[in-house]
């Protein structure tokens, strides 16, 4: 049959008591007889050293001696010369002294004999007890003096406390086994009352309670495992999502940031958990987003323009998170839109300038048109300039809703390119004759650097003519007189490098940025004075990108410019 916890833990706290008092018993009784020991070992020493001054100087009156004086101290006193020969004994006649052995190995004598004293606790086969010996050497190296004490005493008196140790021991066992009872029947009450709830009697509480917890730790083990896992698949859902993710608690500390977010806001250190958000993410216009959502417990959407690490336009969606106990957080996400509020001011842009390079020829030919209806198509002297003007109108309007539907095509992936194996000269000096009498009449010089020795390149024969003839075509038209136009060409590992540079006007560095952008010109009081559709250089640009190659440009005010981009080499 089990035994109960009770029973058990009662056995278990039984056994350790006993231990414990027979342990304190060993050691008091062992410290007991040491200072029973100590104590007669000082009395010892002191009579023998009295003893010692006493001893008469005759050899024949030593034995007579020593049985007197043994009776007086009740002990036994031996007398015995430097070579160990017994003189005399208390405790011997005359003649067994003469027979007993020779005493210069016994270690009290040799000690006292050496070190001035000598001390020993032995049994005595003559006197058949434990005896503790004494011995001091005499006066003018006349032997050695020995006294003795039977150590019965202490046996006796050692053997009583452990008596009396052992009745106390056997009571204090008794209290011990009440007071163990009543407390473990407290302790196994309530471990009964939480097994009968689980449905469960059993002799053996502990053990049904330990199966029971063990059933329950593999339960939780799984559910933390499950915990675990679905914090590693959010982890990994948050960490490769686009837009950027700050949590903070009650307290504004940081709980999470995810790579996008440490990204955007240019953070390097890796374990950011714990520290104030305002520490952390410097940035009021954010800042003041997640305090009002920490300090109202409402929604908040806000679009926010950051300065640092570099200039970005943020829609913020924060709102409040419960994580329990009453404690409410902040959970924001930041979608980056830059591009898309720069796509919405060249969509703008774009739409403002198709309307003015549409409207100023539209007017100019209906003012015309206008003018010849009212009777002046009769007048050919006249005439036949208005309707020259009305046909350059034409003319232009022709170019730009070309180069519309070109750049259109391009950025749908509606051209097809035919690429083949190009030498660049052969291209450049066809455009370099179309584009002659444009340069002489602007007194600009075109020159052509290029060896017979460049490699080829893998382009599409029309579009390149279609780059360079762009290129070329603005390094002619914003030149100045008497200014020169280069072409040049250079490998570069497994590219072409091809640059246009100019002597012109150059352009100012706050619009290089946009030059590839459609419609824009950056000198408004020139750009007006050339003709052209401002959609050129994003043309160039699109269709470089196209070829896998890359456009940039570079200029000096006043000094010109230079554009260079690169072909992949055939």
């Amino acid at each position: 049959m089990k035994l109960s916890f009770a029973k058990k833990l009662t056995a278990s706290y039984l056994f350790v008591v006993a231990v414990t008092l027979l342990f304190t018993g060993v050691f008091l009784s062992h410290r007991l007889k040491r200072s029973f020991l100590f104590h007669l070992e000082e009395s010892l020493s002191a009579q023998t050293k009295l003893i010692a001054e006493n001893v008469p100087a005759d050899p024949k009156s030593l034995q007579g001696w020593a049985i007197a004086e043994g009776q007086k101290v009740g002990g036994r006193i031996t007398v015995i010369d430097p070579s160990g020969v017994v003189l005399a004994d208390s405790e011997r006649t005359a003649e067994e002294v003469h027979r007993m052995d020779n005493h210069s190995t016994r270690p009290e004598v040799q000690e006292a004999l050496v070190q001035g004293s000598g001390e020993s606790m032995r049994h005595s086969a003559t006197l058949n007890e434990d005896m503790l010996y004494f011995a001091l050497p005499l006066n003018l190296k006349r032997g050695v003096i020995r006294f003795a004490l039977p150590v019965t005493e202490v046996h006796q008196r050692v053997t009583a406390f452990q008596k009396d140790l052992l009745k106390v021991g056997a009571a204090a066992f008794l209290v011990a086994i009440g007071v163990a009872w009543m407390t473990m029947r407290k302790i196994s009450e309530p471990l009964r009352d939480l097994l009968s709830s689980m449905g469960m009697e059993t002799q053996d509480e502990l053990g049904d309670l330990a199966r029971t917890y063990s059933t329950m730790a593999a339960r939780i083990e799984e559910k933390v495992r499950d915990l675990s896992r679905e914090r590693t698949q959010l982890g990994a859902i948050l960490s490769t999502l686009i837009e950027s993710i700050v949590a903070i608690d009650h307290q504004g500390k940081l709980l999470f940031l995810n790579p996008a977010a440490k990204k955007l806001f240019g953070i390097q250190t890796e374990d950011l958990r714990g520290r104030p958000y305002l520490e952390v993410l410097r940035h009021s216009p954010l800042n003041e987003v997640l305090s009002e959502t920490l300090s109202q417990r409402h929604t908040v959407q806000k679009e926010i323009t950051l300065h640092a690490p570099e200039e970005r336009v943020i829609s913020v969606h924060a709102l409040p998170v419960d994580y329990g106990q009453g404690q409410t957080g902040v959970l924001a996400a930041l979608h980056d839109i830059t591009e898309l509020r720069k796509l919405e001011t060249i969509r703008r842009d774009f739409a403002a300038n198709v309307s003015h390079e549409l409207k100023t020829p539209l007017t100019s030919i209906k003012g015309y048109v206008e003018t010849l209806l009212d009777g002046a198509v009769e007048d050919t002297e006249h005439s036949r300039s208005f309707l020259t003007t009305i046909q350059e109108h034409t003319n232009n309007l022709s170019r730009l809703i070309d180069d519309i539907l070109d750049l259109s095509a391009i950025e749908s992936d509606r051209v097809v390119f035919r690429f083949e194996s190009i030498i660049v000269k052969e291209v450049a000096d066809k455009i370099m004759k179309a584009l002659e009498p444009m340069a002489k009449a602007k007194k600009v010089s075109i020159k052509l650097n290029l060896p017979e020795s460049l490699p080829k390149v893998l382009a599409d024969r029309e579009k390149l003519a279609q780059i360079i003839m762009n290129l070329i075509d603005n390094a002619i038209k914003f030149n100045k007189a008497g200014g020169r136009v280069t072409l040049s060409a250079s490998p570069q590992e497994n590219m072409l490098l091809i640059k246009v540079e100019d002597t012109g006007r150059g352009i100012p560095a706050e619009d290089l940025p946009r030059v590839f952008e459609r419609f824009y010109r950056g000198d408004k009081s020139h750009s007006r004075e050339v003709p052209g559709t401002g959609l050129g250089l994003a043309i160039v640009k699109h269709l470089v990108e196209a070829h896998q190659g890359t456009i940039e440009v570079r200029s000096v005010p006043e000094q010109g410019s230079s554009f260079q981009f690169t072909l992949r080499l055939s």
